[in-house]
């Protein structure tokens, strides 16, 4: 399944929040594609209880099993800048929270260069 997700685009940095209750961090993927400028999330949730428990189920609403999700930042043809190395992300309270920085495009930097 797709998990929804929420995206907030503030001055420094895109912010990520995506809906997985019931997921644990060791199940959950977060990966950044250079190439696309596309974060990837991936993973699975499992139904807690053993097997016998499960057989029991008389219901089956909640969104369970392999999830995966890939959102794009800027587009193709003008990709977001984003400082990759600083990318973070929390599984908190069912609740993933990745932060994407932005590069500070603001910053010129001017080089020296030696006359021979």
């Amino acid at each position: 399944f797709s998990p929804e997700a929420d995206i907030f685009d503030t001055e420094a940095a895109f912010v990520i929040h995506v809906s997985l209750p019931g997921a644990k961090k060791e199940d959950v993927g977060v990966n950044w594609d250079v190439e696309r400028s596309e974060l990837s999330i991936a993973g699975v949730i499992y139904r807690p209880g053993d097997e016998d428990f499960l057989k029991t189920l008389a219901m089956d609403e909640r969104k369970v099993g392999p999830f995966e999700r890939k959102i794009r930042l800027g587009t193709r043809a003008n990709p977001a800048q984003i400082d990759v190395d600083m990318i973070t992300a929390k599984l908190e309270d069912g609740v993933l929270r990745i932060d994407v920085p932005k590069l500070d495009t603001g910053f010129v930097e001017i080089k020296k260069v030696d006359v021979l």
